[in-house]
């Protein structure tokens, strides 16, 4: 991507800085810097003053900066990045420089006080967070494509999803096809696969454990494309499955569906969690769902704004969002159902194609 891709960004975020009253911000935060300018390596400070932006990092990344940093000056040395600001005087005295608190240490903090005292900081955290909850064209595209490529790996790894299979086969499946079908990226997150009473643990991992006969098996994963993160899941049941296990799917879905009818630009986030949570409240099972509706997506898998009890925030276009109604039940088994969804003007885009159908396995 263009420079101007990048400029674009900061120049937004210079917007904000001057709002808060501050001269510049430093960031340490990798994904932040991968949002400002590019860079996707693990070592790297960039900092956005008010005319231009300075990024440093070591000689590991001589080529991969070159290649990969824009929008900023590129400086390359083994010292410590406080330093560099320092010897090279990229900060004046009296000037006043952001910080997000939720990304410096306390050690980091330190370093930042003794080695720049002629600054003044200030804590301002969310000010990338904030930039990034709206995804442009490019984004949303990166996004589409991470769900195209889970989409065809649940299509292919469903057929061995049998009795008598490993937990971790599935897992390790889903895996190698994101490799195959889409980058170097591979995995949005760890695969979750949880079944019979795993499948009641929402962030079960893996096991050897077999699939066994009358038990729901929850399957939460995702490919990365472009650095950006899909998050799906589906849950089946095997054959001899209980009447209770069909009812608590048949909730979910619906309270899962009617939850993705209420995402527009505007609705508030609260309001959308509450829609589900009344849905399967009101069902009986209010209890045994415990976790938030959904959260947003893009370089990081839990990105804000999230559909929660206590969330603030409302929705606008072009959020990307995820619907995961759950519940689980320890010795029932556990559901969830998850969908991917673009908030637009006049409503919402889902952008998962496999089947939330009831599907019985043998």
């Amino acid at each position: 991507m263009s420079a101007e891709y990048f400029i674009r960004r900061q120049d937004k975020l210079r917007t904000v800085l001057a709002e808060k009253n501050v001269d510049g911000m430093l960031i340490t935060n990798m994904i932040h810097i991968k949002y400002l300018c590019g860079f996707g390596g693990s070592s790297g400070s960039l900092l956005v003053g008010l005319d231009n932006s300075e990024f440093i990092t070591d000689g590991r990344y001589v080529v991969q900066s070159k290649n990969e940093v824009r929008g900023a000056n590129i400086t390359i040395d083994s010292i410590p990045h406080l330093q560099v600001i320092k010897n090279k005087n990229f900060l004046s005295s009296g000037q006043t420089i952001g910080f997000d608190g939720k990304n410096v240490s306390h050690q980091m903090f330190s370093d930042i006080s003794n080695i720049l005292p002629h600054v003044k900081w200030e804590n301002i955290v969310g000010c990338v967070e904030t930039l990034a909850m709206e995804k442009d064209k490019k984004e949303i595209e990166a996004l589409k494509t991470a769900v195209e490529i889970t989409d065809k790996a649940f299509a292919e790894v469903f057929p061995m999803i049998k009795i008598g299979v490993e937990e971790q086969e599935i897992a390790n499946q889903l895996s190698f096809l994101y490799r195959k079908y889409g980058d170097a990226d591979a995995d949005a997150f760890s695969p979750i696969v949880g079944s019979g009473p795993h499948s009641a643990m929402p962030h079960q991992r893996p096991t050897d454990k077999k699939i066994g006969p009358g038990e729901l098996v929850v399957i939460d994963s995702g490919a990365k494309y472009a650095g950006y993160h899909a998050d799906m899941t589906r849950t089946v049941a095997t054959k001899g499955y209980s009447e209770q296990q069909k009812e608590i799917y048949d909730i979910v879905l619906e309270a899962q569906l009617k939850s993705i009818q209420g995402i527009k630009a505007g609705a508030s986030c609260k309001a959308i969690d509450t829609i589900a949570r009344a849905h399967i409240t009101n069902a009986g099972y209010g209890k045994y769902f415990d976790h938030g509706l959904g959260h947003s997506l893009g370089l990081e898998i839990h990105e804000d704004p999230r559909f929660s009890k206590v969330s603030t925030d409302s929705l606008k276009s072009n959020y990307v969002m995820t619907v995961e109604p759950g519940i689980y039940i320890e010795d029932v088994g556990g559901v969830r159902i998850e969908d991917d969804i673009v908030v637009t003007d006049d409503g919402h885009i889902v952008l998962n194609k496999t089947s939330k159908d009831f599907t019985v396995i043998s």
